[in-house]
């Protein structure tokens, strides 16, 4: 396999991508393997909803791996243009929640304060001020939450474009070479192997999504497919401008710079298949007419499937195992908030290769709290 990497990294999504990315930008010696083709798994289903939030249970990693997250894709929309010529589909003027009743209106007024208290921008907007800002809106809004730092981004280009830059930079791309086993010195993580294949590496970094908890025996972890069907429409004729919400629902719909919009999603515990099924289409239009009821007569454009790497939390897997002496790190177990977590993910992993206190404490994401 010519020279030893300094890190092998398992899985060719946006966080593996964007980790690959980074750790070359230090001078790092990467490699990144993928079982398949690059970003066709959860990167590709993944409706890219950007924007910093709060968790109850997972702050501070939360709250600021999304506002991390926030401000480097503002610098990376510039920096992977002027290395790759490409745009990453990254846009939008931020994300509204709708309250159609005077009872969604004041538990979402409370949320938001909630939110804000925990450090989120956040704006209580009336009808008439939010219907100003996206003219698409329908009249009945009793009030809505706009927090204007969202933006939406096309995570299947983006985690194309990054994979690019990465290549670029000198990382070295092995799609189509599964892993099927670590490689281990004593309780030292030194590599991977597929099938007779060997790669030695200083560090692995597990960012294989749904798969990540299957790779070796010795450091299974509760990760599990979260099967999600999504489909995209045209857009309303005035166009959208933010990504929507209902207060208390499931759902969302948002937009791509192109002018279709994209409605999701569905979560099915099935295992690793991947189905369409009417009954998705059944939820899927559910959302529509729920949050932005103008769009039922738009045309479907297109409906695909994905599987999210779930934890039992909601939240990642990341950093160190205790069951590895050395040589191994987490980057898995994101659920639905991959893309809006993955450039904090990734500078997060860049900081414990080199030996640097992590930028985000990772006591809520530890693989301790299921060792137990």
């Amino acid at each position: 396999m010519g020279r030893q990497p300094d890190v092998v990294i398992i899985g060719g999504g946006a966080i593996g991508c964007s980790a690959a990315y980074y750790l070359r930008s230090e001078g790092l010696q990467v490699a990144l393997v993928d079982k398949g083709s690059l970003a066709r798994e959860a990167s590709w289903a993944s409706a890219g909803i950007i924007g910093p939030s709060s968790h109850l249970q997972g702050d501070p990693w939360f709250r600021q791996a999304t506002l991390l997250s926030r401000q480097l894709y503002d610098q990376l929309d510039t920096a992977l243009f002027e290395e790759t010529g490409r745009r990453m589909g990254y846009g939008g003027r931020g994300s509204m929640t709708l309250a159609l009743s005077p009872g969604e209106a004041a538990e979402a007024a409370a949320d938001a304060e909630r939110e804000a208290a925990a450090g989120v921008s956040v704006e209580v907007l009336t009808g008439a001020e939010a219907r100003r800002r996206e003219p698409a809106l329908p009249d009945n809004l009793e009030a809505v939450i706009q927090h204007p730092e969202g933006r939406f981004l096309d995570a299947r280009n983006f985690t194309a474009t990054i994979a690019r830059a990465a290549r670029l930079k000198g990382v070295r791309m092995l799609p189509g070479w599964p892993v099927t086993a670590l490689t281990w010195d004593g309780a030292r993580v030194t590599g991977v192997r597929s099938g007779h294949d060997r790669m030695g590496a200083g560090w692995v970094i597990n960012a294989a999504g749904a798969w990540a908890g299957l790779l070796d025996p010795a450091l299974a972890a509760p990760i599990t497919p979260d099967h999600g069907q999504i489909m995209s429409l045209e857009g309303p004729e005035l166009g959208l401008r933010h990504t929507l919400h209902r207060w208390g629902r499931y759902g969302y719909i948002t937009p791509r710079p192109d002018g279709r919009v994209v409605v999701g999603a569905t979560h099915e515990e099935i295992g690793f298949r991947r189905q369409i099924t009417p009954e998705g289409l059944h939820y899927l239009a559910g959302v529509v007419s729920t949050v932005l009821s103008g769009l039922m007569d738009q045309a479907m454009l297109d409906i695909w499937t994905g599987l999210r790497p779930a934890s039992p939390d909601a939240l990642p897997i990341i950093g160190p195992d205790p069951r590895a002496s050395a040589g191994f790190l987490w980057a898995a177990g994101h659920s639905s908030s991959g893309i809006m977590q993955a450039p904090a993910t990734a500078k997060v992993l860049v900081d414990l290769v080199l030996g640097r206190k992590p930028r985000i404490p990772l006591d809520k994401v530890g693989i301790e709290r299921f060792l137990d």
